[in-house]
């Protein structure tokens, strides 16, 4: 990786035009009974674009005080790439290669068609959405035609989850990944077919949706094959996600319900679970709510959030989260934060094009 980024570094001072934006970021967040984290972010991304050719890196690198939540959440002062990649397009083909976000999946909770995405379940979900994602580093290819998309990936490193104490925090093993979409847009209708071997898991899976003026209904249907899911044991689960997109004036709500259901050899497990996240944001103001839960293991989360635009440059914004569950990764979030949980924070973001 360090040499890929020596060759942008390079190829960079040869490009026509150029984006450059940067962010700081302070967070200070606090628990139930004592502080959870007090951090300063600094966070960049570059765009550039020369002919047939685009480059883009994005990043961010954090500093935590010595709070005694830190070595729990296994969240040390480090830096993160999230991607970066060279893309080569001409016309509607597009062959991307290196550290890429690929999200072939309709639905933002799991499970999902999102085999490709790891996540950082060790920050809670503390940071906006785009931070908690982890990707891997590969190949694509893809045709975007008018009412055809093919997309192919080859994967080198498989993006990986990480998680707090006292869950074992494991290396994945790497393996050569492979997988493949196909979608059909026509007429309002969008529906996709997707393959996908990644690590040990076999997937396959549909999803559609059709697009009305202030509603998109969808679907998602997945089948996975675990070939190792522990002990030498083979494990198959299916989902199936509906939900829709409803915009309604400054309003955009995203409920979705999905059920899901594992089986091996000693047993078989059913789940349902239920989100909702629900947007507004008028002029300078941004409100976001979410709600998760799912019945058989009683897990639970909720959160308010609200931001204001002081100025094009500067947000500040305050955040209100609960965290319960019976059994498993939400009930050591409950004993980790006490169940409540509240922060403040404040961005500065800059932008410089050459």
């Amino acid at each position: 990786m360090r040499g890929f980024l020596l060759f942008l570094f390079l190829l960079l001072s040869q490009t026509a035009s150029a984006d450059l934006t940067g962010a700081f970021r302070f967070d200070y967040i606090r628990g139930k009974e004592e502080d959870l984290a007090k951090r300063a972010l600094l966070k960049g991304k570059l765009n550039s674009n020369f002919q047939y050719l685009n480059v883009f890196a994005e990043g961010f690198a954090e500093v935590e005080s010595d709070t005694p939540q830190a070595e729990t959440r296994r969240s040390p002062t480090r830096g993160y790439l999230q991607e970066a990649y060279l893309e080569f397009k001409k016309d509607a083909f597009y062959f991307r290669v290196g550290r890429q976000a690929l999200r072939w999946s309709e639905s933002w909770s799991l499970p999902s068609l999102d085999v490709w995405t790891g996540r950082r379940f060790n920050r809670l979900y503390f940071d906006p959405i785009a931070e908690q994602f982890v990707h891997p580093t590969g190949a694509s290819f893809s045709y975007a035609g008018p009412a055809v998309t093919v997309e192919a990936v080859a994967i080198l490193e498989a993006a990986r989850n990480y998680y707090p104490e006292p869950i074992p925090e494991l290396e994945p093993a790497q393996k050569n990944s492979f997988g493949g979409r196909v979608k059909w847009d026509i007429k309002g209708f969008s529906l996709g077919a997707v393959a996908a071997q990644v690590l040990d898991k076999n997937t396959l899976g549909v999803v559609g949706n059709y697009a009305f003026d202030v509603a998109v209904p969808k679907v998602e249907i997945g089948h996975v094959i675990d070939k190792n899911a522990g002990f030498g044991v083979q494990e198959e689960s299916s989902f199936a996600t509906l939900g829709v997109d409803l915009f309604l004036g400054n309003w955009i709500l995203f409920p979705q319900i999905s059920v899901f259901q594992a089986q091996t050899p000693f047993r078989t497990e059913t789940q349902t679970s239920y989100y909702l996240s629900t947007q507004w944001n008028p002029n300078r103001h941004e409100v976001q709510l979410q709600a998760y839960r799912n019945a058989q293991t009683e897990d639970t989360f909720v959160s308010g959030s609200y931001g204001y635009n002081m100025t094009d440059n500067v947000t500040a914004s305050g955040f209100v989260q609960n965290y319960a569950g019976r059994v498993g990764l939400y009930d050591y979030y409950e004993r980790m934060t006490g169940g409540l949980v509240f922060g403040v924070r404040l961005e500065l973001t800059g932008n410089l094009a050459f």
